[in-house]
């Protein structure tokens, strides 16, 4: 799994999260969430240079609010050289390309350093000191809504929350759209200021 997609459906898993303690858990998938009232500020052209508002994901952030903004990255990309590789089973784009020869399209990746989706900081330890606190709280949300789920640490990335065990019942239901609200729900209730 590519690391923006780790990071993607880690964000989302815990946006999801957030979603299921403050609402009905009748709701999406477990992956990415939305913050209520919250948007993401500017709209991201691909060509011209991006503020930190403009790439900044808000708590709560909806998978289209996601997709967008790394859209517009990937799209960075390819205007420096990183082709948009087909690949079998319909993945593929300009992170296969970049997999496929990291050495070669690292100055491309460079370049776009600025349209980088920035994480919301309520997710970040560095600037959320109640981070783990908040991590916590987030986990027995969505367990008090029937997914299984646990903290990890996924290399160097922050710990987030993860289905636990990976059966494939487990995981159906956390990327259900019932269960990704549910993490989103759960996320937003447990990461926002109180």
């Amino acid at each position: 799994m590519r690391k923006a997609d780790m990071k993607t459906t880690g964000l989302a898993v815990l946006l999801l999260s957030l979603t299921a303690c403050g609402s009905d858990p009748k709701t999406p998938e477990p992956q990415v969430a939305a913050i209520p009232g919250a948007s993401v500020s500017a709209s991201v052209s691909p060509a011209g240079p991006t503020s930190g508002a403009d790439r900044q994901l808000p708590l709560g952030a909806s998978k289209q609010e996601i997709d967008r903004l790394y859209d517009a990255y990937y799209a960075c990309w390819t205007q420096h050289g990183v082709p948009s590789a087909p690949a079998q089973g319909g993945s593929g784009g300009p992170l296969l390309s970049y997999k496929m020869d990291q050495k070669k399209y690292q100055p491309a990746v460079d370049a776009c350093a600025d349209k980088e989706p920035l994480g919301p900081p309520e997710l970040d330890p560095q600037q959320n000191p109640h981070f783990a606190d908040d991590l916590r709280e987030q986990l027995q949300c969505v367990r008090s809504h029937g997914l299984s789920m646990e903290i990890r640490q996924a290399g160097s990335d922050n710990p987030s929350i993860w289905v636990a065990p990976e059966t494939k019942a487990n995981l159906e239901r956390a990327n259900s759209a019932a269960g990704m609200e549910i993490q989103r729900q759960c996320e937003i209730s447990a990461f926002t200021k109180k």
